[in-house]
């Protein structure tokens, strides 16, 4: 995990092999505000976590074929910060 919040430029994957993210193309997007209880964070069957509204790059359907999307709330878990851009 590293220091998501807004701004933050992520990558949307698999939490793991038996953990599948909803969004099978792992799509990428900004991260544009705090999601649900995302400063609180978010107790349940699946665990704690915070959870984030990412701004896709570009519109994505999710595992059901639902979409496309713009815009979603993503668990913590399924989210990569982005390499930072060196420029020169």
């Amino acid at each position: 995990m590293g220091d998501f919040g807004v701004g933050a430029q992520v990558f949307v994957h698999d939490a793991s092999t038996t953990d599948r993210a909803p969004w099978p193309a792992e799509p990428s997007g900004i991260i544009v505000r705090a999601g649900g209880s995302a400063l609180a964070g978010v107790w349940g069957r699946g665990g704690g976590g915070r959870m984030w509204w990412v701004e896709f790059d570009e519109p994505q359907s999710n595992a059901e074929g639902d979409g496309p999307f713009t815009s979603v709330q993503v668990h913590e878990k399924y989210l990569e910060l982005a390499p930072p851009v060196i420029e020169d």
